[in-house]
């Protein structure tokens, strides 16, 4: 990874990144299969959330177009172990980070297409489109979930030289962009 890309990170506040080839990315059903049980509530609520990002296969194949990946991961202090407001809190502002890094770091990464994968579901809009049957309003703003295109996360971390606990009464959240 090259100094303008490590600077421009910094700059931001990112500290904790790595990269990763995109055939050591690791998809399992198991993790689209968790959107599908809608834990989160936003199962069939946008287009960046399954069903409407598309099938499993196609997403993985999408990604696999690529060859790298620079993973972002960022690390937000909670009261407590039980502090849900807290990690949606960390989880707004990872996704609001890591949209700023992405757009700052893509034209250093490559001159060709990216693809931004981050944490939970899309925000681009106040309301989605989805299921109307109206067109997402900002397909370039939107931005799916690592969970939607079924990659592991804990297997991308790793292998990304990064720490998937980062101690007590802290959250952590990653994305990726793949170039």
């Amino acid at each position: 990874m090259g100094t303008a890309i490590q600077t421009a990170l910094e700059e931001l506040g990112v500290t904790r990144y790595g990269e990763i080839a995109v055939a050591d990315l690791v998809f399992q059903a198991a993790f689209r299969e968790a959107c599908a049980s809608n834990q989160c509530g936003k199962y069939g609520t946008n287009w960046a959330c399954p069903p409407g990002v598309g099938a499993p296969e196609a997403l993985e194949a999408r990604a696999r177009r690529f060859t790298r990946g620079l993973v972002i991961q960022t690390v937000w202090p909670i009261a407590d172990p039980f502090d849900f407001d807290g990690m949606l809190a960390g989880g707004d502002k990872h996704n609001a980070l890591f949209r700023r890094a992405a757009a700052r770091v893509a034209p250093l990464l490559t001159a060709g297409e990216t693809l931004a994968l981050s944490a939970g579901a899309c925000s681009a809009c106040d309301a989605c489109t989805y299921p109307s049957g109206q067109p997402c309003r900002q397909p370039h703003k939107a931005m799916a979930s690592l969970e939607s295109y079924g990659i592991d996360v804990a297997a991308l971390i790793e292998r990304a030289g990064l720490s998937y606990t980062n101690g007590p009464d802290t959250v952590s959240y990653v994305g990726v962009l793949l170039y």
